[in-house]
C-alpha cells in the first residue's frame, strides 16, 4: 500500500480559502509535534507563529525561506544522528520538520494549484509517520487488524475532519488575540483521542 491510497486530494480543499488551506498545514504539523526534533523547539514555534500571521496578509517568501531551511536542517540533522540507534524514530522527527517547513513554504504562494499541491506535501509529511511507525512495529493492534492501515486511516481521518472545522472558523482565527493557541484549541487534533502510538512520544 502506498500514501497515495489515503492522501487527500486537491478536490476536498475546495472548502478552504488560501488562509484556510495556510491554517491546514499548520494543524498537520501539531498532529505531529511528539516528533519535534529536541532543540527545535524554538524554531517549530517560530514556524507556527509565521504560519498563524502569514495565513491573513499577502504572500512573501523572504521570511519563509530562512524558517523553512532552519526546519529542514533540525530534521535532517536528527534523523542522521539517530540512523545507528533508532533509524524510524529519526525518519518520524524528519518528515515532522518537513510537514511544517512545507507549511512555512506555502505562505509564500498565491491561492491556485500551486498552493494546493504544497498543503497536500505538508499534510503526506506528516502522514508518512503514522507509515513509518506502523512497519517499525510502534502501532499497538488488535488481532485481525493492519498495523499500517489503522495508523494511516487514523492520521489522515484526523487530517480531512480539520477541513470544515478550519473552513467554518476562519474568520474568527483572524480576529484572535493570539493565533496558534486559537488554532490549536479549535478542535482536538484526533478524531477521538491521541492513539497510543502518538502518547508513547509525548502526545496527549
Amino acid at each position: 500500500m502506498t500514501l497515495r491510497i489515503w492522501a487527500i486530494k486537491p478536490r476536498e480543499l475546495k472548502p478552504l480559502s488560501r488562509d484556510g488551506l495556510l491554517l491546514l498545514t499548520a494543524r498537520c504539523a501539531m498532529r505531529v509535534e511528539p516528533w519535534c526534533p529536541p532543540g527545535a523547539e524554538a524554531p517549530w514555534s517560530d514556524a507556527l507563529e509565521h504560519i498563524a500571521s502569514a495565513a491573513f496578509a499577502e504572500p512573501s517568501g523572504a521570511a519563509a525561506t530562512e524558517l523553512a531551511r532552519e526546519l529542514m536542517s533540525r530534521g535532517a540533522r536528527a534523523e542522521d544522528q539517530l540512523a545507528s540507534t533508532d533509524e524510524p524514530l529519526g525518519r518520524c522527527m524528519n518528515y515532522a520538520t518537513s510537514a511544517l517547513a512545507s507549511g512555512v513554504k506555502a505562505t509564500a504562494l498565491e491561492a491556485g494549484a500551486a498552493l494546493d499541491k504544497v498543503v497536500i506535501e505538508s499534510a503526506k509529511m506528516s502522514g508518512s509517520i503514522a507509515g513509518v511507525l506502523a512497519h517499525a512495529g510502534r502501532v499497538p493492534v488488535s488481532r485481525g487488524e493492519e498495523a499500517v492501515e489503522l495508523a494511516c486511516t487514523t492520521l489522515w481521518s484526523a487530517i480531512r475532519a480539520d477541513i470544515p472545522v478550519i473552513a467554518a472558523a476562519t474568520p474568527a482565527l483572524e480576529t484572535a488575540r493570539t493565533r496558534v493557541a486559537a488554532l490549536r484549541e479549535l478542535a482536538p487534533l484526533w478524531v477521538d483521542r491521541a492513539p497510543a502510538w502518538v502518547r508513547a512520544r509525548g502526545g496527549s
